[in-house]
């Protein structure tokens, strides 16, 4: 399985996807290249959108493993795996925040709509209502 990060998120697709998920530790990968290749793929390039579902894929790993706890004498190790799938879906909840904040919709406008039923110029049937709309004509 192969992990690249090279450091500069503006560099790559790839390095954006891992730098919004954190995922830049090649010890800890969470994600592999061929993962975020395919996601890539599947949202159109769309990094937020990409680093969204991966923030939900990991989320869902974790959700999916047993925590777990070992002692030995005075040594004791623990894993909480339901904080990390947590941890991951509020990080998915962020990623949507800042990526509605980075493309607010914008307002507009069919010139169509303003003007007096009798004076449109129908050429779409299906944004507004007119003259005619539930009348039979062949």
């Amino acid at each position: 399985m192969a992990f690249t990060y090279t450091g500069d998120p503006a560099g790559s697709s790839r390095d954006k996807v891992r730098f919004l998920l954190s995922d830049t530790d090649s010890t800890d990968v969470r994600l592999q290249d061929a993962e975020i290749a395919y996601l890539l793929t599947v949202w159109s390039n769309n990094v937020f959108d990409v680093a969204i579902a991966g923030a939900e894929i990991i989320s869902g790993q974790y959700a999916n493993k047993t925590n777990y706890s070992r002692s030995i004498g005075d040594l004791s190790i623990s894993e909480s795996y339901g904080a990390s799938a947590a941890e991951f879906r509020a990080l998915a909840q962020r990623l949507r925040e800042q990526r509605d904040r980075l493309q607010v919709p914008i307002a507009t406008i069919n010139a169509q709509s303003i003007i007096p039923t009798g004076e449109k110029i129908v050429t779409s049937y299906k944004s507004d209502f007119y003259t005619g709309l539930m009348d039979n004509t062949i």
